[in-house]
Order: C-alpha cells, then sequence, then structure tokens
C-alpha cells in the first residue's frame, strides 16, 4: 500500500507536516527541511510565515478559534510524557494543536499517559484541503483566490523591520520584546522555580505578526534561564496559547527541564488549565516592568 502523504505545505525553510501520531483533528507540526541550519533572522521570519499560512488555512476551511504551540529544546520527553507530545525526531520542530468545533483539545489529549493515547485518524477530507489552499505554498500576504502565483519576499519585508537588533545587544529593559518572570504558583501551591512566563511588550493580533528578531531575543531569554539557573537545566520546554479572539496577550509558558525531575509541574501546568481558552487569569503574565530574571 502507499505511504499516506503527510506533508501539506512548504517554504524555504519550514515544512506543515502531520506528526508521526496525529493527537486531534487539529495536531499539527512545523519541521526545519535542514537540521543543520541555525535559528536566525531568516528562518524566524519562515516559521511565523508558515505558521501564518497554517493558521489562515485552519481558520477558513476548518473555523479554528486558537492554537497551542509547543517546542522542546535540548529536550526530548520520554516515558509517559504528561502534557506534552513525545519527540518523533531530532530536527527541530514545532507542534501546533488548533481549536476547532468538535475536535479533541490538547488538554484532553496530553492530560493522559502517551501510551493511552488514541491517534486521530478521520484527518484525510481537511488534508487535502490544506494542500490545495493556495496550491500548497506559503502565503506573505492575504490573497484574493487560490490562483495567485506565491512568492518568497526577503526576510525585511514592511512590518518585519528591526531585523538589525539581533540577541545580545545590551538594550534597557524597555526596549526588550519580551517581559520574562516566574510563574504564579496555583492557590494553595508552593513556589517552584523552574517555570517562567513571557509577554510580549507590543500587543500583536495573532503571534504570526511577531517580529522576527523578537522570537530571536526570546529564544536567547530561555537560553539564559536555562544555563544560569544553579544547578542549569538540560534543556527548556515551551507553551503558547494564540487566541486570536481574546485581548488578553499570547503567554508563553516556559519550562526546565532536568532529567531525573519529577515531571510533574507541567503535567500540573495543562491538567490545572494551562492549556484552556480563555486561559484563566492565573495562568497570564503581564507585560509592564522590568524583567526580574534576564534584565537586571
Amino acid at each position: 500500500m502507499p505511504t499516506p502523504r503527510t506533508q501539506l505545505c512548504s517554504s524555504t525553510f519550514w515544512t506543515v507536516r502531520r506528526p508521526n501520531s496525529t493527537l486531534t483533528e487539529g495536531h499539527f507540526v512545523l519541521r526545519l527541511n535542514d537540521p543543520s541550519l541555525a535559528f536566525g533572522p531568516d528562518s524566524a521570519a519562515d516559521l511565523l510565515r508558515c505558521y501564518g499560512h497554517l493558521r489562515g488555512a485552519l481558520l477558513e476551511l476548518g473555523g479554528a478559534t486558537a492554537a497551542h504551540l509547543y517546542c522542546a529544546l535540548n529536550w526530548q520527553p520520554i516515558g509517559d510524557a504528561l502534557g506534552e507530545p513525545t519527540a518523533e525526531t531530532s530536527t527541530p520542530t514545532l507542534h501546533a494543536f488548533f481549536t476547532m468545533p468538535g475536535s479533541r483539545t490538547a488538554a484532553s489529549v496530553l492530560a493522559l499517559p502517551a501510551h493511552q493515547r488514541v491517534p486521530e485518524t478521520n484527518t484525510e477530507e481537511l488534508d487535502e484541503r490544506l494542500r490545495r489552499w493556495h496550491g500548497g505554498r506559503v502565503a506573505v500576504t492575504t490573497q484574493t483566490g487560490p490562483d495567485h502565483a506565491l512568492e518568497q519576499p526577503s526576510a525585511t519585508e514592511p512590518g518585519q523591520s528591526g531585523m538589525s537588533e539581533l540577541p545580545g545587544q545590551q538594550v534597557g529593559w524597555e526596549s526588550r520584546a519580551f517581559h520574562i518572570e516566574p510563574a504564579t504558583p496555583a492557590p494553595g501551591m508552593p513556589f517552584r522555580g523552574g517555570h517562567w512566563t513571557g509577554v510580549p511588550r507590543q500587543p500583536v493580533a495573532s503571534l504570526e505578526r511577531t517580529n522576527p528578531s523578537a522570537l530571536l531575543e526570546l529564544a536567547q531569554g530561555m537560553n539564559i534561564l536555562a544555563t544560569h539557573a544553579q544547578p542549569a537545566f538540560a534543556g527548556v520546554t515551551v507553551w503558547v496559547c494564540d487566541d486570536w479572539a481574546s485581548p488578553a496577550p499570547p503567554t508563553f509558558h516556559i519550562f526546565g527541564r532536568r532529567h531525573g525531575d519529577a515531571p510533574q509541574q507541567l503535567a500540573g501546568f495543562v491538567t490545572g488549565g494551562g492549556l484552556d481558552v480563555p486561559l484563566p487569569a492565573l495562568w497570564r503574565g503581564k507585560s509592564d516592568g522590568p524583567s526580574p530574571i534576564v534584565e537586571k
């Protein structure tokens, strides 16, 4: 029998496809085409374009209202993998779980141990429509029909300025794109380190409108959090909710990971409402004032 096609659309740096184990109708992965490529301004801009293409398609074709995005940096979940999808490849990958009418949610699936999760199999019709949407290529600007020729612009197109402000420059906290601080524990729970929130200082309607240089700066901030901890974290995992119908800013939840640590912190975040839409006030970050961790 022929192998089912999993690739849905592709671009210069990234490809959108179904994961090896599709957990919900709205579960997709954005995978780097060449694992040897460093994450820089061009690949960050292309990642945002690919996500924007997928979001626009699922908004139109599936009535999507929000998306949860997950990535793991220098980390691969093992065992029950409570609160996160299991690793499929060492290639840099972003999981996207879109909230759509009638579909299972990321929280309902990921609250189960990995061996109890039942894959979603009824995706062929939606997948074929996605391949045909804008010809299966990544659109940069809104098109009026499916027959337009789509071109890849330079990374410095209008609305994506500021590429010269690369991570590592010494700027004041008010010039940084994200506010990062320790997450507030749930009521009645003690404070535990290793969980931070990152909130964009400038509001965006959806994550694909984020400036690529801001995304690079956030990635550097995550590395600082992981390497400056005592003892240092082995890796980082991130959850973010992009609810484009909500006035609340998208909040990046950043978890430091160590081998041998108990997994309850991430699992508790997911089972405690961290992936709910709309996001409970408990899990919302704030964007005013300096970040106490990386902006001293």
